[in-house]
């Protein structure tokens, strides 16, 4: 039981997180990405990074559904 509490509790942060990148928004959050200067962030389109981050994000809020 204390370990579907854990698996929960790191749970909500990468579903928030996830629901927050896969809206194209949160590109501060992505850290290799935020330490670009800005004239590589201009090579990257940052809402297809963010949503592509946030399909990831999901997949690792499944993976610890599945270890519920």
């Amino acid at each position: 039981m204390a370990m579907a509490i854990a698996h929960l509790i790191i749970m909500i942060p990468f579903l928030i997180f996830a629901i927050i990148l896969s809206r194209g928004k949160g590109g501060f959050l992505l850290a290799s990405y935020n330490n670009f200067p800005e004239i590589e962030k201009e090579q990257y389109d940052e809402v297809a990074l963010c949503k592509f981050m946030g399909k990831m994000m999901y997949g690792i809020c499944l993976s610890f559904f599945y270890l519920l």
